[in-house]
Parts: structure tokens; sequence; C-alpha cells
């Protein structure tokens, strides 16, 4: 018998503007389980995770990471978590729960390209947390800021000045949480609202401040008279020249990303003006893609995160929307700045593995 289908597909590309609502189309369809061949997969999906990077995608920019644009008229992809309901392929069968990109697409017909983006979650992880949390601290989001602060940032002293910008997203709550709980910062956070200034306040953060009402170079300069020795990134632009004013000799700054420049066109693009700084001060300055430290740390990343947030140390927490349909405006919400942690799309009725009480 053949299933809805319901998928958002990519209109066209995007290249000097802010995405819109309007660049994403819903489209309905079928399939049918009983036309499934050999090598594939069929995959409910259950959540799926609106990221900053995705918007790369979104431009004509052909060697984007790994992967290239968006094609128009087709499905977006993304970090999802995914039920398999049917398997004529080698390694799943009906009933796994698999981790990696996934179509933006409710039910999906996956080839072996598209297998071997996937991971299957231990069976003994299933109930031992929400599984949105492995789209976000427990996942990409929570590797990404883990990951770059141990290769980047690394060594630490107890007692150093940390800065963290996009402070409530969902790397930037990770990362701050890490630098304080795990690694005794001072830590300073930067967000783009009152509530969430108060957020970051009440997850521990010694100092936290509104950049849209205060000046970030005052604040800084109020909040860390001696310099900063720790920055993760997350803006760029007029930030990081701020920050390469502030530093103090052989201070990290991890780049991961820069989000206050993804929807300008080239000529619009803030140039930093000072870094000679990286010169005079010996400061060590370097990006990242997550998937770099996959091989290396993934299987250490997913023990100790989890014992963080089962101790306390790392506190999860999701902005999530209802219902695929709604995935384009979850996406324009989150370059906005409209989540708080880990912006997630709720797509199926009901989770299969609540959490153990």
């Amino acid at each position: 018998m053949a299933l809805p289908v319901t998928s958002v597909l990519w209109k066209d590309y995007v290249d000097d503007r802010a995405v819109q609502e309007s660049d994403f189309e819903v489209s309905t369809s079928e399939i049918d389980p009983a036309n499934l061949q050999d090598g594939e997969v069929l995959v409910e999906l259950l959540y799926l995770s609106v990221d900053p990077y995705l918007r790369g995608r979104m431009r004509r920019m052909k060697s984007y990471y790994f992967i290239g644009p968006f094609e128009s008229v087709k499905p977006l992809a993304s970090g999802g978590i995914g039920l398999v309901k049917a398997s004529k392929a080698a390694g799943f069968a009906a009933g796994d729960v698999v981790s990696g990109m996934l179509p933006w697409s409710s039910l999906a017909v996956l080839d072996q390209a598209a297998q071997g983006m996937l991971q299957k979650l231990e069976p003994s992880l299933l109930g031992s947390a929400p599984l949105s949390y492995f789209l976000g601290t427990l996942g990409m989001p929570g590797m990404t800021a883990w990951a770059s602060i141990k290769k980047i940032a690394e060594p630490i002293k107890q007692g150093e000045v940390a800065f963290v910008s996009g402070a409530a997203g969902a790397v930037g709550l990770v990362a701050g949480q890490l630098l304080k709980n795990v690694y005794g910062c001072r830590v300073i956070g930067s967000a783009g609202s009152d509530d969430k200034v108060a957020l970051l306040k009440q997850l521990g953060f010694d100092e936290a401040f509104n950049y849209k009402r205060v000046d970030t170079a005052a604040a800084l300069k109020a909040a860390a008279p001696d310099g900063i020795d720790i920055y993760f990134d997350n803006v760029g632009g007029p930030t990081l020249e701020t920050v390469l004013d502030q530093a103090r000799s052989h201070a990290r700054i991890v780049a991961c990303g820069m989000i206050s420049q993804y929807d300008l066109p080239d000529e619009q693009k803030y140039g930093v003006k000072n870094l000679f700084n990286l010169i005079t001060k010996r400061i060590k300055l370097e990006g990242f893609i997550v998937s770099d430290y996959m091989a290396e740390l993934g299987a250490e990343f997913g023990a100790t995160m989890a014992e963080h947030v089962q101790q306390g140390k790392v506190k999860a927490l999701e902005h999530t929307t209802e219902g695929i349909e709604n995935a384009g405006k979850a996406f324009v919400e989150m370059m906005a700045g409209g989540n708080t942690g880990k912006a997630v799309v709720k797509v199926a009725a009901e989770d299969p593995f609540p959490v153990k009480q």
C-alpha cells in the first residue's frame, strides 16, 4: 500500500539576501514500500536539524565543504534522526534508528550512496536521552564545540578568560558550558536578546551582554579588562575585529562560524582591518570543519559528552518546531536568531523511543 510523503523542496539559489520562507516549497507524493529495490532502505524521518552551515548550500558555491549546493526543486538535506521502516540493504534492518544526512521528506528511499552518510545509533542509547539530543548536544553541534576547543584552544589554564559569541545558539551554548564547567575558565557570552542574556547567566556564564543594546568593545573591556585568552567565534565581522584588539598575547581563536556575513553579497562583507595583531600578539586563529575530527575523536566525544550531560556540566537546550512542512520557517527563524539552543524540527507525531524514567 502506498504511503503519503511530505517533502520540503529548495526552489533556487539565494546569493545576496536573507533566505525567506517563500524560498521553500512543500510537496506531497507517495511511496509504496513494495517497490523497494535491492540495496535500498526506506527511512521515516523523526527529527530534522536546521543549522547555519546550510546557508552555504543555498548559494552558487560549487565546492561548499565536501558536498555541493542544493539542487533546485529537490528536497533539501541536513542532519536528521530516522527510523528504518524496511530494508533490502546489507547492514540495515527494520527498526534500526539512524542519524546522519537525511532528505527533508517524511519518508525517503535511500540508495547506497545516501546510506554512506548514515550511522546506526546503538540500541543501548535508545531511551537514555531524547532522540533529538543526538542532533544537538550529543550530535554534530556538540561535537563541533567539544572537538574544536580540544584541538584549537587547548592547552587551557584554569581561570583563563574565554569569550563566546552567538552564545545562545546550538554550538555556542555547549562551548560556553564546556569552557566554564569542564575547563574552569571565566566565560563571557554575547547574544541578541535580554532573555538570552538572562539564560546565559542562569547557565553559569560569568558575564553576558546583548550585542544589540550595548557596544561590544565597551562590554568586553568592562568584562575582561586584562584581555581575552580564548575566543570562540560564531559571528565573524566587527566582533572578530574587536576581539583581535582586546586579545592577550598567545590568545587562541576558534573560528567556528561567521553568521553575520552569510547573507551579504561579497562587496558588502566586512573586511577585518587589524589582522596584524595575529603577528604582534602571536595569536592562533584556526578554522575547521567538524568532519575533520570525526574519525579521530568521534568515539571519545560520544562517551565524554554523555557523561558531561549526565553530570549536569552541560545542559541540553532545544528550540523545537512541529511538522516537516514548517522546516523552512524553522530555518529562517534560526538564521534570524529566533532560537535558543539547538533548532530542531519534530517530524514524527510520536517519539518511538521515549526517555526511560
